[in-house]
C-alpha cells in the first residue's frame, strides 16, 4: 500500500480528531484505566441500554487514540460516563462548541415560525449576569442598558434551574410569516406563558390587550390572534396582514401552546 504524501496536509477534522484521541488517551492515562477495563465499564452501559452500540472495544479505542478514528455518538456517550467527563466537554475535544448553537441558529435564514429552544448545555458553565447597576438607574425608565451596568459576573448556568422562577416557552417568528404584521414583526422571538392555554374570546379594549396566543399545528406552528367557539378555532390575522383568517379544529388539528407574553424584535430592517 502506498504511504500518502507527507507533503499533504491532514484536513482541520482529521487533526482535531487525532488531538482529541491523544487526549482522550492521557485523561484514560491519568485515571490509571487500562483499555480492557475501558471495555468492560462500557460492556455495563451496552447492557444497561440493551445496545451493543455504547460498545467501546480495546480495538476501537486504540483506532480513537491513535489514529484519529471517529467515535460514534454512543461511544462518546460511553467514554464521557467511563472518565467522568460531561458530553459537553467531550465533544469540545473535538472542536465542537455548544455554547455557539443558538448563535449559529440565529445566523440561519428560518423562514417559518418555530418553537424557540435555548441550549443550556453544561449545567456548569458560567453565563455572563449583571451584578451592579448604576445607582441611578431608575427600572421604569427606557435606557440604553449597556450604560448602566457597572459590573458583569459569572454565574453556572445550571444555578438558574435551581431558582423559583417562572417558566416560559420561546418562539420564532419566521421571516415569511405575515400573520401579525405590522404589529408582530418577521424574526421576532416572543415568550410564551403556557399556563395561560385558554383562549379568551373577549374583555380588551385595545389591539395590544389583544391576547395572542402561539399554536402547535400538524405541520407548522402559527401565532395570532384567536377567536374559540367549541373545538373550532379561528386563526385571526392582523387587519393589515395580507394574510386571511382560517379555522381549525382542536386538538385534531393543531393545539395552543399558550399566550403571548413578551417579545423581542427589531423595528428597523
Amino acid at each position: 500500500m502506498r504511504e500518502p504524501s507527507s507533503s499533504t496536509p491532514p484536513t482541520t477534522t482529521g487533526t482535531l480528531a487525532l488531538r482529541a484521541g491523544q487526549k482522550l488517551r492521557q485523561i484514560r492515562e491519568r485515571l490509571n484505566l487500562t483499555l480492557r477495563v475501558v471495555e468492560e465499564a462500557s460492556l455495563e452501559i451496552a447492557d444497561a441500554e440493551r445496545s451493543s452500540d455504547y460498545i467501546v472495544s480495546t480495538g476501537r479505542l486504540n483506532q480513537v487514540e491513535n489514529d484519529g478514528s471517529l467515535p460514534s455518538i454512543y461511544k462518546l456517550y460511553s467514554l464521557a460516563v467511563i472518565y467522568d467527563m460531561s458530553l459537553e466537554e467531550v465533544l469540545g475535544l473535538y472542536g465542537i462548541n455548544l455554547g455557539k448553537m443558538e448563535e449559529h441558529r440565529l445566523k440561519a435564514p428560518h423562514t417559518r415560525t418555530r418553537r424557540f429552544t435555548a441550549e443550556v448545555g453544561d449545567p456548569s458553565r458560567p453565563i455572563r449576569f449583571p451584578v451592579r447597576f448604576d445607582p441611578g438607574f431608575r427600572p421604569q425608565d427606557t435606557v440604553f442598558l449597556s450604560r448602566v451596568i457597572e459590573e458583569w459576573g459569572e454565574i453556572p448556568v445550571g444555578l438558574l434551574a435551581t431558582l423559583d422562577l417562572r417558566k416560559f416557552l420561546y418562539g420564532y417568528i419566521g421571516l415569511e410569516d405575515r400573520m401579525m404584521t405590522p404589529l408582530l414583526r418577521p424574526g421576532s422571538i416572543v415568550q410564551i406563558d403556557e399556563s395561560r392555554r385558554r383562549v379568551v374570546n373577549q374583555g380588551w379594549t385595545t389591539e395590544f390587550d389583544r391576547p395572542i396566543y402561539f399554536l402547535e399545528l400538524r405541520y407548522s406552528y402559527e401565532c395570532c390572534w384567536c377567536f374559540q367557539r367549541s373545538r373550532e378555532l379561528m386563526l385571526v390575522p392582523y387587519p393589515l396582514s395580507p394574510c386571511a383568517p382560517r379555522t381549525i379544529r382542536v386538538p385534531d388539528e393543531g393545539e395552543v401552546l399558550g399566550q403571548v407574553v413578551g417579545v423581542a424584535m427589531r423595528i428597523v430592517k
